[in-house]
């Protein structure tokens, strides 16, 4: 799925609503774009009443039902009052506001629920996959106690700007700092700052002089943005995570350049064990945009499917990353 790119110019409008009507308005999609949280100004989500300047971008990814083709939200696996979703990286787990879209609200309609699913754990808008959700009471009771317990696992893959070597642990605590804008943003030792772990391993490399890593990561912690704080934290942070320094486009070998409308994250994976003990996972397949981009930077297409074979505690073992060198 891609989104549509509007420079914004001179005469185009005070507000997000002007430019989303100059971009084509309901005859394309666009007019309830910025309500249904589908446009993002600056790579930031963005309202209806948002003042624009020129040179501002306008990004307007497709509703879901209007993009054949596009990644669905699905139902990965059920049991109980337990399910898996799989989001796609433009929406939001939860609604952000009234009668905005979201993962949950979409699970509701696709299962014909009475009322969304309560999610257990949530992936930022920018980032895909596996979400574990509850349908009941019983389930969320379930969910909250084996998160307690550290019985929830999950393995998440991305695409990093720089060389990461090896396998380890990323452990720098996590609190919040101030952003340009006036925002808080989770920072590696800031406000609050509390214990946070990461587990890495790199499992390939691409682009030519080292411009991407593909690594697996796996939480051990549950801290906000944790993984892309730690990545950051390491010099590599995720491409397109521009709230942590991540690339805004790369460059291929060839001169092309490649704009990030999303962050190369993925969770790819999430396991947990039923009522009965018995381990339930679900695996959410990686999106066509990343392996798109891995692919644009000569990245080898078989290490993706090298993530779940690599488990971390097999990771100093394996040797170095294979891939395009």
């Amino acid at each position: 799925m891609s989104a549509a790119r509007w420079r914004v110019g001179p005469s185009d409008g005070p507000t997000v609503a002007d430019v989303l009507e100059r971009m084509g308005g309901a005859s394309r999609g666009f007019a309830g774009a910025a309500a249904e949280g589908r446009a993002f100004l600056n790579a930031r989500r963005a309202r209806p009443d948002d003042a624009v300047a020129e040179g501002d971008e306008l990004a307007v990814w497709p509703a879901r039902r209007d993009a054949p083709g596009g990644p669905p939200v699905e139902v990965l696996a059920r049991w109980g009052e337990v399910l898996v979703a799989s989001k796609p990286a433009a929406l939001p787990t939860t609604p952000e506001r009234r009668g905005t879209r979201s993962l949950i609200t979409e699970v509701a309609e696709l299962l014909g629920l009475p009322a969304p699913p309560h999610a257990a754990s949530r992936l930022d808008v920018g980032v895909s996959g596996a979400v574990l959700c509850a349908t009941g009471a019983r389930g969320q009771r379930h969910l909250a106690a084996m998160r307690e317990a550290g019985r929830v696992a999950r393995i998440y893959v991305g695409v990093a700007g720089g060389r990461v070597e090896g396998a380890g642990t990323w452990d720098a605590p996590i609190g919040a700092a101030r952003a340009r804008g006036g925002r808080s943003l989770p920072a590696v030792g800031g406000a609050g700052a509390k214990d946070a772990a990461t587990r890495y391993r790199a499992i390939a490399w691409a682009g030519g002089a080292a411009a991407a890593t593909l690594l697996r990561l796996d939480p051990v912690t549950g801290r906000m943005h944790q993984l892309r704080v730690h990545a950051a934290h390491a010099g590599a942070p995720l491409l397109g995570d521009r709230d942590h320094g991540g690339a805004r486009s790369v460059t291929t070998a060839r001169g092309r350049v490649i704009p990030l409308a999303r962050i190369a994250l993925h969770a790819l994976r999430v396991a947990v064990p039923d009522e009965r003990g018995e381990e339930r996972a679900a695996v959410a397949p990686v999106p066509d945009d990343l392996r798109d981009l891995w692919a644009a930077l000569d990245g080898d297409g078989a290490a993706w499917e090298e993530v779940l074979s690599a488990a971390p505690e097999a990771a100093s073992l394996l040797g170095a990353p294979s891939g395009t060198r």
